[in-house]
């Protein structure tokens, strides 16, 4: 019996230390020394107690090599898993599961346009930031050689490549393409107008509705800018391993309306929840400069971040820059268009992606003047014409300056450098938001905005034969929508339309119908005291004012006796206000019944794939208030039917499936149909749809107060289950004060790290859940009193 508890306890042992070295062999290093190729100075590194790295340094090229040495070992599996979809290659590492989404990015042109940029870049002369680039690319090589790489390669029985600038700029065409709401959305929109007619988009928010809220512009004197095989998409984009960028709010308040008299910042960017988030924190310093920002994996210079002058925020423009052309094929010559009595080639070429434990593909890839034709991997194209529909899409048309611009604005000393640093930007469209210590407040819409065929509506497949409905030129930067210190005293943007330009024409887009812009910008202007305390009362609210009024609507359709078996229920969600706490019932009801409604409505004309598709896109969203209202609403009808169903004998059905589902969910007692029961929040992990890997990489938090189109936009997609996983939110919440800049605050949903083996993997992730803050530490002697961890890299 000894020798038995011996071999056991040895065995045990064993099995403990063996854990400790995988464990260590697969851990970051926060503190110690390291030597760092090509280094001119020491660098010292301090990690604060949430393990964001303050680097201090002696130069700039230093600066950014360390950047990208810890960035790398806190996000190197995040990094691969960006740059893997920018560059097409996701089945050479993950398997054949992943071949039709490079099949996709690879035909919509992004590893392509990646190459493109990368041969315009390298016929650069030498600049600033591709000194500091490249220095960042070789602080992520030399992790990636020396480092202790993340355990998701051991798992998959990889190794990392070296890292690029090409992978850079495929990174950056990723997220361009995350923008681009039309894949999406256009394919739908054509195929009813195209199957059931014109009519059916009346009760349908395909453009902006005036009862929509705009964006005011405010500009300012001229300025000389250089204009310089799934069933379905959404199905197939599902399978993605890294998240969609999707929305964000952001306000900037002048001096005139803050306590203290100086500018405030606030900005929460709206991202598909996942682990590790998004963005990755860093402070940087030397002489001449000091930046704490937010960086994308890959990307060397922060997207969002602030100084102790200036500070960088962002919202997607949600512009529509991507149409889809009809084309029609020369009957003598099945190689090329027509262009009004004109023949166009087609061009072709082959290319090969290599599959995991599997034959290489080869796969085709035919353009037209317009762009790459899209029918061999848009399954909702391939369904609706034989004919080739091929992609225009601003972001392929020129190579990117992202790295230039995103340098310029970090380094910006006024806010006509910002201006500048803005009219690089051609696509993807983001809203840039600006404060500076000086008091100055703006936003710019910053892309390139095509000029079009007034008579072409840019959500329908435009007709590519059509001699006066081609690709025309660009509008100056100087024209897009901005505003600059407007004398009401503040500028917010959250995905909303912005106002007419100069020309008294709308930017067509996407855009959401305005409840979170409306929200945020009559709270401002409702007082002249603003502080950081108080607009975190703003950031976090969960309330829409739009949803108690479609319940008002769905109710004057029914009647009590509807009601009859769950007494009291009628007049709690008649009363409801729009709130979502955890203990609410009526966001319980509600979306469950507004999903029956519209699935009643709708899926007999779409079929079920085609009506999921609808309930993913902006469309849904801003179009419900005008659906529901309308008792001429063509979708009403049950086709499969030989009577006329009414708006009322719809919405009654849906209500009587929704409540006999609800009581089978969770029982008879109405009272106990609380909203936390019928949410969940994960932030999913690439590697975390294999189980028991989620148990080891997803983060579970407690339930969130979920509304997707709150100011606190934690959104969800509707179902018939009516359990709802939260989908997208916040991936920061940031909120600063011109007056102390480095008492600045945010939060990230999980935590810096993206290494599991890391404590910062998940330590903030029920700050975020509760609605808690920490500091973005900027002062030295603060940073010194939360930092246990110091690295010192050595030339």
């Amino acid at each position: 019996m000894k020798n038995v508890v011996l071999i056991l306890g040895s065995l045990a042992l064993i099995a403990v230390v063996g854990m400790l070295i995988f464990i260590s062999a697969h851990s970051p290093q926060y503190k110690g020394d390291i030597s760092l190729q090509g280094l001119d100075e020491e660098v010292e590194v301090l990690f604060d107690e949430y393990g964001v790295p303050h680097i201090y340094a002696s130069n700039e090229t230093d600066a950014y090599k360390t950047l990208g040495y810890v960035h790398a070992q806190d996000r190197l599996f995040q990094l691969e898993m960006m740059r893997r979809v920018g560059t097409g290659t996701l089945a050479e590492f993950l398997g054949a599961d992943l071949l039709e989404i490079d099949q996709f990015f690879r035909t919509l042109g992004i590893p392509k346009h990646a190459l493109e940029s990368t041969e315009y870049w390298q016929n650069q002369p030498q600049s600033p930031w591709k000194l500091a680039a490249e220095a960042y690319i070789a602080g992520v090589n030399q992790f990636i050689q020396e480092g202790n790489l993340p355990m998701e390669y051991s798992l998959l029985g990889e190794t990392p490549r070296e890292f690029t600038i090409n992978d850079v700029h495929a990174i950056t065409g990723y997220m361009a393409f995350t923008f681009a709401m039309a894949v999406k959305t256009d394919p739908m929109l054509t195929k009813i107008s195209k199957e059931l007619g014109p009519d059916y988009l009346k009760s349908i928010s395909v453009n902006t509705l005036p009862e929509h809220v705009f964006i005011p512009n405010f500009y300012p004197e001229k300025t000389d800018l250089d204009s310089t095989q799934s069933k379905s998409i959404i199905a197939m984009l599902d399978k993605l391993p890294v998240p969609l960028l999707e929305g964000s709010n952001s306000w900037v308040i002048a001096g005139s309306k803050s306590a203290s008299g100086k500018v405030l910042f606030a900005n929460d960017t709206h991202i598909g929840f996942s682990s590790p988030s998004v963005w990755y924190e860093a402070h940087i310093e030397y002489p001449g400069f000091r930046f704490y920002g937010n960086h994308l994996a890959g990307l060397p210079f922060g997207l969002v971040g602030h100084t102790e002058f200036h500070s960088i925020g962002l919202t997607m423009f949600e512009n529509d820059d991507q149409d889809f052309f009809l084309e029609k094929l020369n009957p003598s010559n099945s190689n090329e268009i027509m262009i009004g009595n004109q023949g166009s080639p087609i061009s072709s070429r082959i290319e090969t992606i290599q599959v995991k434990e599997a034959d290489a593909q080869e796969f085709e890839i035919k353009e037209t003047i317009h762009g790459p034709i899209l029918n061999p991997v848009v399954p909702e194209i391939a369904a609706s014409t034989e004919n080739p529909v091929s992609s225009w899409w601003v972001y392929t048309q020129e190579p990117t300056r992202a790295l230039e611009a995103t340098y310029k604005m970090a380094h910006a000393k006024s806010i006509d450098d910002v201006a500048q640093a803005a009219a690089l930007i051609h696509a993807p469209g983001l809203n840039i938001m600006y404060g500076d210590a000086e008091g100055n407040i703006a936003w710019w819409a910053a892309a390139r905005l095509p000029e079009r065929n007034p008579a072409s509506n840019s959500k329908i497949f435009r007709n590519g034969s059509d001699p006066d409905d081609q690709p025309a030129g660009w509008l100056p930067f100087t024209e897009n929508p901005q505003s600059i210190n407007p004398p009401w005293g503040y500028v917010v943007s959250a995905n909303n339309q912005t106002d007419t330009l100069s020309n008294g024409t709308l930017v067509p887009g996407y855009y959401y119908p305005g409840d979170r812009y409306q929200r945020i910008a009559e709270t401002i202007a409702s007082r002249n005291d603003w502080t950081v305390e108080d607009l975190k009362t703003l950031q976090l609210e969960t309330i829409n004012t739009t949803h108690p009024k479609n319940v008002q609507v769905l109710l004057k359709a029914v009647s009590s006796d509807n009601f009859s078996e769950f007494e009291g229920l009628s007049e709690e969600i008649s009363n409801w206000q729009g709130t979502h706490n955890l203990q609410d019932m009526a966001p319980t009801v509600y979306y469950k019944w507004l999903y029956h409604t519209l699935r009643l409505s709708m899926s007999d004309e779409l079929g079920m794939e085609a009506f999921e598709t609808y309930l993913e896109t902006f469309t849904m969203i801003r179009s419900t208030p005008l659906f529901l209202n309308d008792p001429a609403n063509l979708w009403w009808d049950d086709r499969n039917t030989e009577a006329i169903e009414s708006k009322d004998e719809i919405i009654q059905a849906a209500l009587n499936q929704t409540l006999a589902e609800l009581e089978t969910q969770f029982g008879e007692n109405w009272k106990k149909w609380e909203w936390q029961k019928a949410i969940i929040s994960v932030h999913p992990h690439p590697l975390g749809a294999q189980k028991p890997l989620d148990k080891l990489f997803n983060v579970e938090t407690y339930p969130l107060e979920a509304n997707a189109e709150a100011v606190n936009k934690l959104a969800f997609r509707l179902n018939g289950e009516g359990v709802y996983t939260v989908t997208s939110g916040p991936a920061m919440r940031i909120l600063l004060d011109f007056e102390n800049v480095e008492s600045s605050l945010s939060v990230l949903p999980t935590g810096q790290s993206g290494n599991r083996f890391s404590p910062f993997y998940k330590d903030q992730a029920n700050l975020f859940a509760k609605g808690k803050y920490r500091s973005q530490l900027m002062n030295r002697s603060d940073i010194e009193k939360s930092s246990e961890n110091r690295l010192v890299l050595k030339p």
